[in-house]
């Protein structure tokens, strides 16, 4: 980096920017004085390791001045979620929670959404995922609430759907309901999601024991199975305060070179939980807490009542008049709270975890470094092999024969990088030229892409198939290519040209072994879809009516095709997914087949 460069930058507020040699963004700072501010980077003051990499990977710099510091902070935040800089904390779209929203129209449906732009609705939450599918059966058990995106009109369909025979809906949609009683229902979904589970608990007490009283036992259970799970949500949500408590609570630290970020939600008085946030690569910033709430606030999520903060831990200017201006919310600073240190302790045990992680990791990779050794010395590779294929073939009685490729690298699988094949000039059981054909398809597109090769070939099978699959490489230019095969029955790894096989110690053959197990695992799962698709065509193409998914749910309900006639000819129960047409169409194929 240009140190005159550094020294022509002004004494002003600003937002500067690092580029590195690839004119890249990689990093993008707010400061309160430009030239102190980027001139601390390349001091010989003592710095993270994160950020000593950054900095050493900065190659140029461009800078913005604003009027002050607040403005920088505000222009900052939006070149980070426009450029994405490697070295920024970057919340991810997809964090934002899910709500529970109930709508504002006639027969009003409850649905489950990350949205929460509709004023035509009440929402709920946040929730976690988890949690809020648990909330939402509750309701529809319960309360019989739509889920459909049914539009009403003036006019009543003829009939209803799945969710009214499912028994999880009052069926508004044919009128079966008035509007009056499905409204009431709702307003007992609205004081349910209000954290009112004692008034439910006991109207669905007394629907159970009036139901048990009148020997209607199957109403009596489900009663009684709704109200456990209202149990079941009420005991999760700890109770932290008052139930008209709204708040998130939020804590950093910055440690081994990663920012951990707390969030803990209470809602109606009750903890839902907390949300983690871990930034390994982000390097050390003046104002990280500022910019992660900005960030966690930017997506479609609702502002609670409060948002509490340890004292001193951000600049609250930047947070009153940038992040939250104009938004009813209430920050409280506190030296002193409960829920803080119950963040605080999170953070902590999350650290520790992390840490006992990587010891973990280090040691694994070091295991796998000796064993790559090993497996380099006893194969007499010319290098380490970091990366290897494993290719398996797999059939069913000769028929569907297929093969798979998966892709290790540094012990890892590299499962972007899987492929499958069918096998298209075998057709014949010849695992031998089924691996000729597999072989030239892939590695004859590297050498004309000039694609990387693995660093070792694996192939599933005895000395016939690693020849097979020699000969195919040196076909395709590739005889160069390292290839070894490792049999099962004694677990011998044979060379091409080499009839006799050899013992490998435990250290080189484990590696092996994982790689030509999940060759194998991939090649039967692939071989088995296969064999299944064509089992439903055989059995079923061309009657009218019976499609894909029809002829699926068959499959799973029937064993035999008898079975299935009789069902069909006795109006059993069992084939009640089948319609009058589709019934009438599978007695005419029957008859026309016998």
């Amino acid at each position: 980096m240009d140190k005159d460069k550094i020294k022509a930058l002004p004494e002003k507020p600003g937002v500067y920017i690092f580029k590195n040699s690839a004119g890249e963004i990689i990093y993008i700072g707010k400061a309160k004085v430009l030239r102190d501010r980027v001139g601390s980077y390349f001091s010989g003051s003592k710095k993270d390791v994160k950020t000593s990499i950054m900095a050493s990977l900065i190659a140029d710099m461009d800078y913005v001045v604003t009027k002050n510091e607040l403005e920088a902070f505000l222009l900052e935040n939006s070149l980070i979620k426009e450029h994405k800089p490697k070295y920024n904390i970057l919340l991810k779209d997809d964090k934002s929670y899910p709500y529970i929203k109930v709508t504002k129209e006639k027969y009003p449906g409850v649905y489950v959404t990350r949205m929460t732009g509709d004023k035509n609705a009440l929402y709920f939450g946040p929730y976690y995922a988890l949690e809020t599918k648990r909330v939402v059966q509750a309701i529809y058990s319960i309360f019989k609430a739509r889920q459909c995106a049914h539009k009403f009109d003036d006019k009543p369909l003829k009939r209803p759907c799945v969710f009214f025979d499912s028994g999880v809906c009052l069926a508004p949609c044919i009128r079966r309901v008035s509007e009056a009683e499905y409204n009431a229902m709702i307003n007992g979904v609205v004081d349910f999601l209000n954290g009112g589970y004692k008034s439910v608990k006991d109207r669905l007490t007394a629907v159970m024991n009036k139901c048990s009283a009148a020997q209607k036992y199957e109403q009596a259970a489900e009663a009684r199975d709704a109200i456990k799970a209202i149990d079941e949500i009420s005991i999760q949500q700890k109770v932290v305060g008052l139930e008209k408590t709204h708040c998130d609570v939020f804590d950093y630290a910055y440690q081994n070179g990663s920012y951990y970020f707390c969030v803990l939600n209470v809602r109606r008085g009750r903890l839902l939980g907390k949300k983690m946030d871990v930034f390994e690569k982000a390097a050390e910033s003046d104002n990280a807490f500022e910019t992660y709430l900005a960030q966690y606030y930017s997506a479609e999520r609702m502002l609670p009542d409060e948002i509490v903060i340890r004292k001193g831990a951000a600049d609250r200017e930047v947070l009153v008049n940038g992040v939250f201006a104009g938004k009813k919310v209430k920050l409280s600073e506190k030296s002193r709270d409960a829920l803080l240190s119950m963040a605080a302790e999170n953070i902590h045990e999350k650290i520790k975890q992390d840490e006992k992680i990587k010891g973990v990791k280090l040691k694994s990779a070091g295991e796998y470094a000796s064993q790559l050794k090993a497996l380099k010395e006893e194969l007499n590779l010319e290098k380490l092999p970091e990366t290897i294929d494993g290719l398996d073939i797999s059939h069913l009685h000769g028929e569907n024969t297929v093969a798979s490729c998966v892709v290790f690298k540094d012990g890892a699988p590299d499962k972007q990088n899987y492929r499958r094949y069918k096998i298209k000039t075998v057709n014949k059981i010849d695992d031998f030229d089924s691996m000729r054909e597999v072989v030239m398809r892939r590695y004859g597109k590297m050498v004309r892409e000039n694609g990387d090769f693995p660093d070792l070939i694996l192939i599933d099978g005895g000395i016939g198939q690693v020849n097979a699959a020699k000969e195919a490489l040196s076909m395709v230019g590739a005889e160069d290519a390292a290839v070894i095969g490792l049999a099962k029955k004694e677990e011998l790894v044979f060379f091409p040209g080499k009839n006799e096989g050899i013992a490998l110690s435990d250290a080189a053959r484990f590696p092996l072994m994982r790689v030509r197990d999940e060759a194998h695992r991939f090649a039967i799962t692939y071989q088995m879809t296969l064999s299944d698709k064509k089992l439903i065509k055989s059995v079923f193409d061309g009657i009218p009516g019976i499609g894909e998914k029809t002829k699926r749910e068959i499959y799973t309900v029937f064993g035999t095709k008898e079975e299935l006639l009789k069902a069909v000819e006795s109006d059993d129960e069992k084939a009640k997914f089948l319609n009058k047409k589709q019934k009438e169409e599978i007695k005419k194929y029957f008859a026309k087949e016998n």
